[in-house]
């Protein structure tokens, strides 16, 4: 995705596309941007596993840069390449030096049902190794300065952040952002208007 939403207009078709709004495209002109990568590998268990990459908009080859590994909450929400609910997050981090890579693993929607199941009773270890690998394919091209990784994730992704770095200790900082952290807890706090 180039630029956050603009209001357009089109015909029954979706042809003769016209920009009614100016929100951001004059801001987006003088900005230095950064466009997702997409890879994709297969997991333990034959899953197709997709995740991007993004380089820091300062990027030069040779040079190492810090990396974010940035997990969506769910579990079953889909992330891709043109993500609109995280683009400023994503070009934030971009903007300053980072690199961010972020992927679907196992319990994301959008894959079918058998993916989308392939964590119950597995929140930790399963979709960790996949959100791992995406990291450690990222960290394999080369770029990334291994001494200044990070991870942040918020609802599902903070449990799972959580988990992580009880796990593994190669992350220099790491944010849980509104995690879930104790289904009964979380069950009584969601039952709580009903």
């Amino acid at each position: 995705m180039a630029d956050p939403f603009e209001i357009y207009a089109a015909d029954a078709d979706a042809k003769n596309i016209k920009r009614l709004s100016n929100f951001n495209t004059e801001w987006i002109a003088s900005k230095k941007l950064s466009f997702p990568e997409k890879h994709s590998f297969t997991n333990e268990k034959g899953m197709s596993i997709e995740y991007w990459v993004m380089k820091p908009a300062n990027y030069e080859t040779g040079k190492k840069f810090p990396l974010l590994l940035d997990i969506h909450g769910g579990p079953t929400a889909m992330w891709g390449p043109g993500e609109s609910s995280m683009w400023h997050e994503f070009q934030y981090f971009c903007s300053r030096g980072y690199g961010v890579v972020y992927c679907n693993p196992r319990g994301s929607g959008g894959y079918g049902i058998d993916f989308m199941r392939d964590n119950i009773n597995d929140w930790g270890a399963g979709p960790t190794r996949d959100v791992l690998t995406s990291l450690d394919k990222a960290v394999a091209e080369g770029w990334a300065d291994t001494s200044k990784l990070l991870v942040t994730g918020g609802s599902y992704a903070g449990y799972l952040v959580a988990w992580i770095i009880s796990h593994d200790h190669r992350f220099k900082a790491a944010c849980s952002q509104r995690g879930v952290y104790d289904l009964a807890t979380f069950f009584g706090e969601g039952m709580r208007g009903v």
